[in-house]
């Protein structure tokens, strides 16, 4: 097997610990009230229900066998035939005002920046996340992690998701790495670790377990290892390859 040149990540419950509440009644209060000052008058509860309904609609229209939307068009749709708006800022200011009040938390795992730092010396790095392109971006520049990666793909640019192999591929031709120099971590076995298999990575590892997910794994598309944070992941590769030949 040739040796790795490229690690690519998952994001949330991998580099950053979040927990976001999307169905906050208090959210959607907010956003009303502030629609209309741009002249949008919403109730709460039926911009609500106007907004997961458009997204049910996306998904079911969806010729993707794993299928993403992509929030601001949703909540464009929602302006445009609830509220007669087509300002395409304003439906990116809702999208990012919306992330805002309804995330609880966020942070990174206190091992992100050394254990990054680490694979960087070695590595091209990149990103392979099920996403909003306006929550994960400016989510990732807060934590200063942008700096960290040369290829960012995030679903909702491509309207599928992860495990759909694509989107690995897609990462991998822009850092023109083939499959089997790459290794992939993540928190998700149905998403990350069927993903990456499927897309042929040499090595895919879990990270942040429980106790009863290590117990599920399928033995056909077992992860290559199952570390307890980043740290561990960062000596599993660094294990693998030094057992490559050359």
């Amino acid at each position: 097997m040739p040796k790795l040149r490229a690690v690519l990540f998952d994001v949330y419950g991998t580099l950053i610990d979040i927990k976001t509440d999307e169905y906050r009644e208090s959210a959607f209060e907010a956003l009303s009230r502030f629609l209309e000052y741009r002249r949008v008058y919403i109730p709460p509860q039926e911009l609500k229900e106007l907004y997961f309904n458009q997204i049910n609609l996306q998904l079911a229209s969806s010729h993707e066998k794993f299928a993403e939307v992509d929030v601001r068009s949703v909540f464009a749709s929602v302006l445009r035939e609830h509220g007669g708006v087509t300002d395409r800022h304003l439906s990116i200011i809702i999208t990012q005002l919306y992330r805002s009040l309804t995330r609880k938390y966020m942070s990174l795992y206190e091992d992100t920046f050394w254990t990054l730092n680490e694979f960087r010396k070695q590595y091209r790095l990149g990103i392979v996340s099920d996403a909003q392109r306006l929550f994960c971006k400016p989510e990732m520049r807060t934590l200063r992690l942008e700096q960290f990666f040369e290829v960012t793909v995030i679903s909702s640019q491509y309207n599928f998701r992860k495990p759909d192999p694509r989107l690995f591929h897609i990462a991998l031709t822009l850092l023109n790495v083939v499959p089997s120099e790459a290794a992939y971590i993540g928190n998700s076995h149905k998403t990350d670790c069927v993903g990456a298999k499927d897309a042929g990575f040499s090595v895919v590892g879990l990270i942040h377990q429980s106790e009863d997910e290590k117990r599920s794994y399928p033995p056909d598309c077992a992860p290559d290892f199952v570390a307890d944070n980043l740290r561990g992941a960062l000596q599993a590769i660094t294990a693998y390859q030094a057992a490559q030949p050359g």
